[in-house]
């Protein structure tokens, strides 16, 4: 297969993958706001999301490295989270019905995000032509695009059209990842052993598990932020389509950056980029708290540009240079469970404690010091790894 058609599969598959994420996740504190829910019931929730990535993403991790099976774990759990996302219905009888949705459908299609990711990356590791900045670009470009229609839409249609939305988004991106390649299967895939062992050898990986510390306190702020994002749009008199404007700016200043990285790292390493981004995700965090208006908070979305948009490429290139073959799936889960949920969860349990205390923009300022002070643990515990192909 020719390098425009690799690239151009991966990235119709990153692409819907990201807009169906933007059509539940970015719009699941508003749905929350909509069904009454307090500071403190968001936070939990934000909490009980971040515990199902914690606990499921590595057990996905540990069957693609066992099996080899990358695309089939994603079919059959994109193909589950459709029946999943009309749970979220019943929210409107309580929390704890939302809880379980929310916890479910984080098990199986928010930790798909990881899957798609290590599945592009073992493709590109088995010398295959793709180039993982520019699919997973497009899929924040595909992401812009939804948050300002979908955003349009709700104020239009009204929240119920969530979960329908999201399913046929879901079968689309089904239907097209069973026509996509998959990565062949390796010598020690299918071996018999302790299906826990590589997350033994990954965890007495002094540097991964440094890597991993750092990140997740850099994610207890800026998850907050994340999570309570569409609460200070409204505090501040924003509704959902002002909210879809500020995610698709947000999306759009990924792009730019991911597609840059591999040029980016021809003139500076790699691990200074992802300081780089580290200490603008402290940056993001106090901007987003001192917005004076809606117009500000949206135009701070362009230090995503500076934050994850170099973050994610670089983030994954240190991690690829720094593990073996057989664990990498296993790790790209492993980190991002422990950072991304780990961190967000803390985030957003504590974000709610402290914001129905003190307000969000003391919160997010307190937790923005968490935030820095992850940027100062990976600045000083070691940046050094081995060269590798950038991908």
């Amino acid at each position: 297969m020719t390098r425009t058609a690799s690239n151009l599969k991966f990235s119709i598959l990153q692409g819907l993958y990201w807009s169906t994420i933007c059509i539940m996740y970015a719009f699941l504190v508003p749905l929350y706001r909509h069904y009454g829910y307090n500071e403190i019931t968001i936070g939990v929730l934000a909490m009980v999301m971040s515990l199902a990535t914690v606990v499921v993403q590595p057990l996905w991790g540990i069957v693609c490295d066992r099996t080899g099976k990358i695309r089939n774990v994603f079919l059959w759990t994109v193909f589950a989270s459709i029946p999943l996302a009309f749970g979220l219905l019943l929210g409107k009888q309580g929390a704890v019905w939302m809880g379980i949705a929310v916890f479910l459908l984080s098990s199986s299609f928010f930790s798909m995000g990881s899957v798609l990711d290590s599945w592009i990356v073992k493709m590109i590791n088995q010398g295959k032509n793709v180039r993982y900045s520019l699919t997973r670009g497009i899929g924040s470009l595909s992401y812009a695009a939804m948050a300002i229609v979908f955003g349009r839409f709700l104020d239009v249609a009204g929240m119920e059209i969530i979960p329908p939305t999201f399913a046929v988004m879901a079968f689309i991106l089904l239907t097209v990842a069973f026509f996509t390649g998959a990565p062949e299967r390796e010598a020690h895939h299918g071996q018999v052993g302790n299906p826990f062992a590589s997350i033994g050898v990954l965890i007495k990986n002094r540097r991964f598990l440094l890597l991993m510390i750092a990140v997740m306190l850099l994610y207890v702020g800026s998850g907050a932020v994340m999570v309570f994002m569409p609460v200070r749009m409204e505090s501040l008199g924003g509704s959902n389509t002002t909210l879809g404007f500020a995610m698709t700016l947000m999306a759009l200043c990924e792009v730019p950056a991911m597609l840059l990285h591999h040029r980016f790292v021809k003139h500076v390493k790699n691990e200074t980029l992802l300081a780089f981004a580290m200490f603008f995700y402290v940056v993001k965090g106090v901007a987003t708290a001192l917005a004076p208006s809606t117009t500000i908070l949206i135009l701070i979305q362009v230090l995503q540009f500076a934050s994850f948009g170099l973050y994610l490429p670089s983030i994954v290139q240190h991690i690829n240079r720094m593990v073996d073959e057989k664990n990498l799936v296993t790790a790209l889960l492993l980190f991002s469970s422990a950072t991304y949920g780990l961190g967000m969860m803390l985030g957003g349990f504590v974000g709610g404690v402290l914001a129905d205390a003190f307000g969000v923009q003391i919160m997010m300022l307190l937790l923005a010091c968490v935030s820095f002070a992850g940027f100062l643990m990976f600045m000083l515990t070691g940046r050094r790894v081995e060269p590798a192909s950038p991908v």
